[in-house]
């Protein structure tokens, strides 16, 4: 089974760029170890970029019919009073294994081809990634060549370690604890986010019933509860939830599940016959929910990459050079943004100043607020008249 282009990771990433190539008429095959409907609780929050970028996919009515509206986030930082920042632009709660599987079958609809297998390795011709090694559901062991590998396979991505393109991410790594559960109500449809000591407790309503419930923590913290995780989650919920939030009442739904570490980084995002998309080209603190946006943009610039190469096989390295720096360019002021709103929301003096200062100026909230959702560019966020009003 040879195809033009092998995307491996069947998640939103991965699905919106075989959608695209297979639209064009490309070949594509998607190379996932999973079978959809699968059970993912990371990413279920989908800010006004992300459904823009859903609609130019044509996948926004299915994925509305599947979600639920959100009206705005209330943070709680350390010594600080809570503050809501409303949504001027429509955003969504949406469970991922049902985001997931939408996505999937509309690549299907447009032609994809899915193979169930696990990848091992990748395929060289010289310096070229010419395919991958996959072990299939029988446990054959089976090459795939293509022109084009595309590495969707997330943090820690197998296809970024087997080309050299993964590095020791620099950040510190914490892990996040948690899963769907019953017992917190509808929320106002609002996210809420309890921070404080590098840790936060994360509620997003999927529905009336269902709460996406997140905490945080760094790699230490997650150790000492090796003995008893269900009572470690639930004492750092109380704690952040400094009596508004905790897991009393609470019933979760299914099984518990851990991801982490939330932290991945890569020397570069292109390779001869192959590129990176999604969370296997550099993982987000997802604290400021553009995990998806950043998916789905990411698959939009890679699928025009991968066809202008096709259609002129000379300037290839011009056109994975080109989406290489658009990813480089806008990671970078992304992270530089993560690390703004985290000092905002986590040091507790500049905490009071901005809950203060957003009570005034309530147009500086809705600034960043359409930063982190992709509305404007992330250097929007870094304007005098924005930070002025948070600080000064």
């Amino acid at each position: 089974m040879n195809a033009d282009v092998l995307v491996v990771g069947g998640g939103p990433a991965g699905s919106a760029t075989a959608l695209l190539l297979a639209r064009a008429g490309v070949a594509v095959t998607v190379v996932e170890r999973a079978r959809f409907p699968r059970r993912k609780v990371c990413g279920e929050y989908l800010n006004a970029g992300a459904l823009d970028a859903l609609e130019r996919l044509g996948a926004l009515d299915a994925v509305r019919a599947l979600g639920a509206p959100l009206r705005g986030v209330r943070l709680v930082p350390p010594g600080a009073p809570p503050v809501t920042l409303a949504f001027d632009r429509p955003a969504l709660a949406c469970a991922r294994e049902a985001l997931d599987a939408a996505l999937l079958d509309a690549a299907v609809a447009a032609g994809a081809q899915v193979e169930h297998a696990r990848v091992d390795d990748v395929l060289l011709d010289g310096e070229r990634c010419a395919g991958v090694r996959v072990r299939t559901d029988d446990g054959a062991l089976v090459e795939r060549r293509a022109r084009f590998v595309v590495g969707a396979d997330g943090a820690g991505s197998v296809v970024a370690r087997k080309l050299g393109l993964a590095q020791v991410a620099r950040r510190r790594a914490r892990y996040a604890v948690g899963g769907h559960y019953a017992g917190f109500g509808a929320l106002d449809a609002h996210i809420e986010m309890y921070v404080g000591g590098g840790a936060y407790f994360a509620l997003n309503p999927l529905d009336t019933e269902r709460t996406n419930v997140m905490v945080v923590v760094p790699r230490d913290r997650l150790a000492r509860w090796s003995a008893d995780v269900d009572a470690g989650v639930g004492g750092a919920a109380a704690e952040l939830g400094r009596g508004v939030r905790s897991f009393d009442g609470a019933t979760r739904l299914g099984p518990r599940v851990s991801v982490g570490p939330l932290a991945h980084d890569v020397r570069r995002v292109v390779a001869p016959g192959a590129l990176l998309v999604g969370d296997a080209a550099g993982f987000l603190d997802p604290f400021t929910g553009q995990g998806i946006f950043l998916a789905l943009t990411g698959a939009e610039h890679a699928a025009d990459a991968i066809l202008a190469a096709l259609r002129e096989p000379a300037r290839e390295a011009m056109a994975l050079d080109a989406y290489a720096r658009w990813r480089a360019g806008d990671v970078a002021w992304r992270r530089r943004l993560c690390a703004v709103v985290t000092l905002l929301v986590d040091v507790p003096p500049l905490a009071r100043r901005a809950a203060a200062r957003l009570g005034r100026f309530p147009d500086a909230g809705a600034a960043l607020l359409d930063a982190l959702a992709g509305a404007v560019p992330p250097q929007r966020a870094f304007r005098p008249a924005v930070l002025g009003s948070l600080l000064a």
